[in-house]
């Protein structure tokens, strides 16, 4: 999915981030009422990318959406 598709789902970028704090920013995220998608980064899309290599971490782009935002997305 390109970023067109995404932003007109309803999906915004909130991040990049790998290991126990991606594990924290989903869960805080959920507990918001808010769905999740994420998408592992491609080392190339990603600058900082080497320091999650060096932790063993797999980075990923965290997207989310509001419920009401899932439910537009069901209708069109």
């Amino acid at each position: 999915m390109n970023e067109r598709e995404r932003a007109k789902q309803g999906w915004r970028e909130v991040g990049v981030s790998g290991g126990p704090h991606l594990e924290r920013m989903v869960e805080m995220y959920k507990e918001l009422g808010f769905e999740m998608h994420l998408e592992e980064v491609v080392p190339a899309d990603q600058e900082c990318s080497k320091c999650y290599e060096e932790e063993g971490e797999t980075p990923y782009k965290v997207y989310v959406r509001s419920k009401d935002e899932a439910g537009k997305d069901s209708r069109t």
